[in-house]
């Protein structure tokens, strides 16, 4: 009946491949990655990905740790109009940045992203989809879409260093187009919206089409959905949701 949960669609009859393909063809043939690893993979399948865009996101880090924190705090723009205690603070944020805060944040950011946004997907698709699929899938899923934040970090590191120290994620928002995108909510909600994360949406929806059998088209718009939803609630409350990284 309608409101029974599907079963996955059958994948036996596709040839494997291996990791390192797998991580590539996420870029021109996510599809093709999914049902390779259509049962949820292996461990390798949800670390090795995540392990990558750590990797570059700490790279990105080192690359522009120079300029964005540099060793003589009162190099940093706008040091003269600072307190005492807020220089202190800042003397200590910098210090914790350059001792470990270039690797720590990507590895706890990335893994903890993993596990909620697998979660997330795996209720999504129970209750929303009525799709039977199991944490294993929807980690892989999460796990290989994440890779598409790779060229970002790879964009960054010229602009940073060609003279533009405030580049970052924002960067590549919809928002970046208007001269203040804080000055109105539907500017704050455009720069909330990352082009790197809508690739990701599509990645994610892909994934979830081949775990559970469903239309691209369904699942990409349920994940659209809360995609949206998300960064709408970032533009009402900016300081709390929209300076976040994306899950």
């Amino acid at each position: 009946e309608g409101s029974e949960l599907t079963e996955p669609r059958g994948l036996t009859s596709v040839e494997q491949i291996g990791l390192t393909e797998r991580l590539l063809r996420v870029f021109h043939a996510p599809r093709r990655t999914f049902e390779s690893v259509a049962d949820g993979g292996s461990f390798p399948d949800w670390a090795a990905p995540v392990a990558v865009v750590v990797m570059f996101w700490a790279a990105h880090n080192l690359a522009v740790m120079p300029i964005v924190a540099p060793e003589t705090p009162s190099a940093i723009a706008g040091w003269e109009q600072l307190t005492e205690d807020q220089r202190q603070v800042a003397v200590q944020g910098l210090e914790a940045w350059r001792s470990h805060g270039w690797l720590t944040m990507p590895l706890v950011s990335s893994f903890s992203s993993l596990a909620i946004v697998g979660l997330v997907l795996l209720g999504v698709c129970r209750l929303m989809l009525r799709a039977e699929i199991s944490l294993r899938q929807t980690l892989a899923v999460k796990a290989y879409a994440s890779l598409v934040a790779v060229p970002q970090w790879i964009l960054l590191i010229p602009l940073v260093r060609a003279g533009d120290a405030a580049a970052s994620p924002l960067t590549f928002t919809l928002g970046a187009l208007l001269g203040d995108p804080s000055a109105s909510l539907f500017g704050r909600f455009l720069g909330a919206v990352n082009v790197f994360d809508l690739w990701q949406v599509a990645v994610v929806g892909i994934g979830l089409s081949v775990m559970t059998g469903q239309p691209a088209r369904r699942t990409t718009g349920v994940v659209f959905v809360l995609f949206i939803a998300w960064f709408a609630l970032g533009a009402l409350a900016p300081t709390a949701v929209s300076q976040t990284p994306t899950p």
